[in-house]
């Protein structure tokens, strides 16, 4: 299946995914932290895993973006990364924030 997370890292807001509110609320972190903190484990899991292994999908939010920004800047995503790099993620934050 898969576990879809929302790829945006340039410091406006972004949407809420399942597995944000997992670990935020969980951990009791803001919710800005722990995104980042998603991603960058993504990032560790990327770097040890080929992307296109750990990403199985990746659409834009608004598509109709794409058609005035041809360069792809400043456009999110919607990620779907597979189950296991979901609970390496879950596994990382545990080793970072405790059980």
């Amino acid at each position: 299946m898969g576990t879809e997370i929302y790829n945006q890292n340039h410091g406006r807001g972004f949407s809420s995914y399942d597995l944000l509110n997992e670990l935020s609320e969980y951990y009791k972190l803001d919710r800005r932290q722990t995104h980042d903190e998603i991603h960058a484990a993504l990032e560790q899991i990327i770097g040890i895993d080929d992307a296109d292994t750990v990403i199985t999908d990746r659409r834009p939010v608004r598509p109709e973006l794409l058609a005035s920004n041809d360069q792809d800047l400043d456009v999110d995503y919607w990620l779907t990364i597979t189950d296991q790099a979901a609970d390496e993620i879950r596994e990382q934050f545990i080793a970072a924030h405790g059980a």
